[in-house]
């Protein structure tokens, strides 16, 4: 969890409770010791006990932290405020907590979420994996992060394949400690657009299209070329490549990929991308592309 960043949004798959906590306790520790605000939204576990398992780790909010730095608060009176889960309403509470946590004067807000909630099934939670892909919108912005805590044991697969293809990272706890985020996704503001990190494939699909209908969604008025950087990205995959073209051809004043290089150069000028009219393409210094 030490490895995380602002803007990051991860799933992490966990086998049972202590697995989940010992996610939980990295997570608080890394925070701290980044200076951030992090709260821990905790279902199969009372909040009592998760506090009382910091301090059993040495992790003392009390005595490292400021006052309210760390919050532990139950995931059902988060998720299920109205006994039912209601997606644009949970994003307006944590759009607010992040506020709080800027204003409060801190780098940063860490969420920490145990997701056991979903599976006694409430009304709504077929939006889960929906809603899973849509929060991205809050994380690019680069001041919070989110960890949602997934038991494997307990959820469908096919669900949690669905929950996982909708965070730009997927961990397990069992990874070695190189493990890394596969692909990280950003907002920029000056010049408008995104900057995509690490490696852009299957796994992150959904994560990715709703960074880019976020970025159609809330483009400025006049509308302005929208910038994507493509510099930091390692690979993407055919589906990528074609969800960047048809960007292109979605927006009024088209869009610019810029520092393109090896396999995403490669891929995209197959695709035939690098030819539209309303793309400006933008090799990296150095490098060619290979048809």
């Amino acid at each position: 969890m030490e490895r995380l960043q602002l803007g990051d949004h991860v799933c992490v798959l966990v086998d049972g409770v202590d697995d989940g906590l010992e996610v939980i306790a990295q997570t608080v520790a890394a925070g701290l010791a980044a200076g951030d605000r992090v709260i821990v939204f905790t279902e199969l576990v009372p909040p009592a006990q998760v506090l009382a398992g910091l301090e059993a780790r040495d992790i003392l909010p009390g005595r490292e932290g400021r006052a309210g730095q760390v919050q532990v608060v139950s995931a059902r009176e988060a998720y299920l405020p109205a006994g039912r889960f209601e997606p644009a309403r949970l994003m307006e509470s944590l759009r607010d907590h992040v506020e709080r946590a800027t204003l409060d004067g801190y780098p940063g807000l860490r969420l920490v979420g145990d997701m056991a909630w979903a599976l006694s099934a409430p009304p709504g939670v077929d939006q889960l994996a929906g809603y899973e892909a849509q929060v991205n919108h809050l994380y690019m912005d680069g001041r919070a992060l989110g960890v949602c805590v997934y038991d494997r044991r307990a959820f469908d697969g096919d669900l949690l394949q669905r929950i996982s293809c909708a965070h730009p990272a997927t961990r397990a706890t069992a990874v070695g400690t190189g493990w890394a985020p596969l692909l990280r996704i950003r907002r920029t503001s000056d010049p408008y657009g995104l900057r995509l990190i690490g490696e852009a494939d299957f796994s992150s699909g959904q994560a990715v299209a709703a960074a880019v209908e976020a970025l159609v969604d809330q483009q400025p008025d006049p509308p302005a070329p929208i910038h994507i950087d493509l510099a930091g990205l390692r690979f993407a995959d055919a589906a990528t490549a074609a969800l960047l073209t048809r960007l292109a051809l979605r927006t009024p004043a088209g869009v610019h990929l810029f520092g393109c290089h090896g396999p995403v150069a490669r891929i995209l000028d197959c695709l035939g991308a690098t030819g539209l009219p309303a793309v400006r393409f933008s090799r990296a210094a150095g490098t060619e592309l290979i048809a």
